[in-house]
């Protein structure tokens, strides 16, 4: 039996890496298409795109049978959605501690949080000055879970028109509801994005 098991096991592990390189090569794809499109919007689409791929397909190297390490793949991503901004001199600080999320859980967190780092650091940042990015995960009290992304940016006003028409805000608020989670923003010294949420 733990023969089965250990087949099992290493059976799982292979499709995940089989899943893990789907991704990176549709993720690829997609980033060499937008270095041929001519529009910027075009150009700027695709690379969204391409990011939130690789962002899916990162996930794949920490599943198991219990789910996603989500603690394990924030880790990993940090410093890759930091690297994404090239120059720019914020950095992105993690805090949590144990996070295991069930597979369509996971692929919806990860799409909010980058969509909210990306914000952050695109939009925080643009006078290029130094600044900090910080994602914090962790249980509440009443067994939810809470998801912070704050930063120390330019900050802007939520309830603008500009920022209601954001793709950016309205996708993260339509992936909220998947995860049963509440989304608020709020914007003095920079901006602080939370999630609270059922795993």
């Amino acid at each position: 039996m733990m023969q089965e098991t250990g087949e099992g096991a290493r059976a799982a592990s292979e499709v995940r890496h089989r899943m893990a390189n789907t991704f990176q090569l549709m993720s690829a794809l997609a980033r060499m298409r937008s270095q041929r499109a001519s529009e910027p919007e075009a150009r700027r689409q695709l690379l969204w795109m391409a990011d939130a791929i690789g962002s899916l397909g990162a996930l794949e190297r920490h599943r198991s049978g219990d789910g996603v390490d989500f603690a394990a793949y924030l880790t990993e991503m940090a410093p890759v959605w930091r690297r994404r901004q090239g120059g720019q001199p914020a950095e992105v600080i993690l805090a949590t501690g144990p996070v295991t999320a069930s597979d369509q859980a996971a692929s919806t967190l990860a799409l909010i949080v980058q969509e909210l780092v990306g914000n952050a650091l695109v939009h925080g940042f643009v006078d290029g000055r130094a600044g900090r990015v910080e994602i914090r995960v962790a249980r509440l009290e009443d067994g939810r879970w809470e998801l912070v992304v704050t930063d120390d940016g330019l900050g802007f006003d939520p309830a603008s028109p500009a920022a209601r028409e954001r793709f950016g805000l309205w996708f993260v608020r339509s992936l909220a509801a998947q995860v049963r989670g509440e989304f608020t923003l709020t914007s003095t010294a920079g901006v602080t994005a939370r999630l609270v949420f059922s795993l």
